[in-house]
C-alpha cells in the first residue's frame, strides 16, 4: 500500500469522509439492487459476445472484480481536501445515476456460467449480483472515476511504480468483468466513455496544483 499512497493518516478530516462514503454506499446498493428488481422482468438477455472469446471464464476472477470497492475506497481518505472528496462524490453519484436511468428504460441481462460445482464466492457472487443491469458497465465506468480522481490530483501515485500498481490492478478489473461473463464487451465500453464524462466532471472543477 506504500506504493499507492502514504500520506492516508495525515489527510485531515477522516470522520466527515468515512461518514460520507458509508452514506454514499448506502444509496448506491439500495439504488443498484431496486433497478435490478424492477427492471428483471423485462431484460433483454444476451447470450454471447466477442469479448466473450477472448478471456476464458475462471470463478477466481471473483477476487479482482470485488476488489473495485477496495480501490474505490483510496480517494476517500487520500484526497487532500473535504471539498476535493465531495466533488469525487459527487462524480461517483451522478455517473451512477446515468446507469441507473439506462436500467430501467433499456434493461440488458447476461448469461453467466451455472455457479453449480463452482467455489463458495462465486456461488456468492451470483447470489447478490443479479445478472442485469449490464449496459452500460457501472464497474468500467465507476473505475475510470476513481482512477481519474487519483491520477489526476496526483495524491496516490507518487511515481512509476504506484501508477503501475495502480493501471495494473485496473487492468485487472476490466478482464475481471468480461472473465465472469458479467457484462459484455460493448457494456464495457459504454461503462468507460460514462466515467470519462464523471471523470470531466471531477477533474474539470478540482482547482490546479
Amino acid at each position: 500500500m506504500a506504493a499507492i499512497g502514504y500520506e492516508t493518516m495525515k489527510t485531515p478530516g477522516w470522520v466527515p469522509r468515512l461518514l460520507l462514503g458509508a452514506a454514499m454506499g448506502c444509496v448506491a446498493m439500495v439504488m443498484y439492487h431496486a433497478t435490478q428488481y424492477l427492471s428483471a422482468g423485462r431484460a433483454v438477455v444476451r447470450t454471447d459476445c466477442w469479448s466473450w472469446h477472448w478471456v476464458p471464464f475462471h470463478a477466481a476472477w471473483c477476487w479482482p472484480y470485488q476488489s473495485l470497492f477496495v480501490l474505490m475506497g483510496l480517494p476517500w481518505f487520500l484526497l487532500p481536501t473535504m471539498a476535493e472528496v465531495k466533488r469525487f462524490a459527487v462524480a461517483l453519484l451522478a455517473t451512477a445515476a446515468v446507469g441507473w436511468t439506462v436500467f430501467l428504460s433499456y434493461p440488458t441481462a447476461c448469461v453467466r456460467p451455472t455457479e453449480v460445482g463452482q467455489p463458495w464466492y462465486y456461488a456468492t457472487l451470483h447470489e447478490l449480483d443479479w445478472p442485469n443491469n449490464c449496459l452500460p458497465c457501472l464497474h468500467s465506468a465507476l473505475l475510470v472515476v476513481t482512477v481519474w480522481a487519483l491520477l489526476r490530483r496526483g495524491v496516490a501515485c507518487k511515481g512509476a511504480v504506484g501508477r503501475a500498481i495502480l493501471l495494473g490492478w485496473s487492468a485487472a478489473i476490466l478482464i475481471s468483468i468480461v472473465a465472469l461473463r458479467q457484462h459484455t464487451g460493448t457494456d464495457i465500453l459504454a461503462g468507460l466513455a460514462l466515467g470519462g464524462l464523471g471523470a470531466w466532471i471531477f477533474g474539470g472543477r478540482a482547482p490546479a496544483r
